[in-house]
């Protein structure tokens, strides 16, 4: 049997967000499409404009349409009203309407450097590359 590929998932590069990340307040993001993630994948969560990497593990996946989103999936990715939700997710999927479908992401405890030194992350937002070179620095 083959093994399952290790899966990535970008996040964007905003600060608040990936602090959430870190925090654990954010495990959960709503992507458009019906995509192939599946429950135990290991899952890297990170960007190419602004590094950001850390892993965890997916724990739930759910296909539907933007409507069919419950107000739970929706409260714990920040959003108190669907319009709301919908307006924001056209800054990435600008096609996005209603009746699209979408994959609900939901995932673990997040781990790595960037986890070992969220107090300097939380002052400053401070690179991935930037906490790696302080994490070498120190040992």
């Amino acid at each position: 049997m083959l093994k399952r590929p290790m899966c990535a998932l970008l996040i964007a590069p905003i600060h608040a967000m990936r602090l959430a990340v870190l925090e654990g307040q954010k495990r959960i993001s709503i992507r458009e499409g019906h995509r192939d993630y599946r429950v135990g994948d290991r899952l890297m969560l990170c960007c190419q404009i602004v590094p950001f990497d850390v892993m965890t593990e997916v724990t739930e996946v759910r296909h539907t349409s933007f409507a069919g989103l419950t107000d739970d999936e929706l409260l714990d990715d920040g959003y108190n009203d669907r319009d709301r939700a919908l307006e924001d997710m056209r800054r990435f999927y600008p096609l996005m309407d209603m009746d699209s479908p979408v994959t609900v992401i939901r995932w673990g405890k997040v781990e790595g450097a960037l986890v070992e030194l969220i107090g300097v992350y939380r002052r400053n937002s401070t690179t991935a590359t930037e906490l790696a070179a302080m994490r070498i620095g120190q040992s």
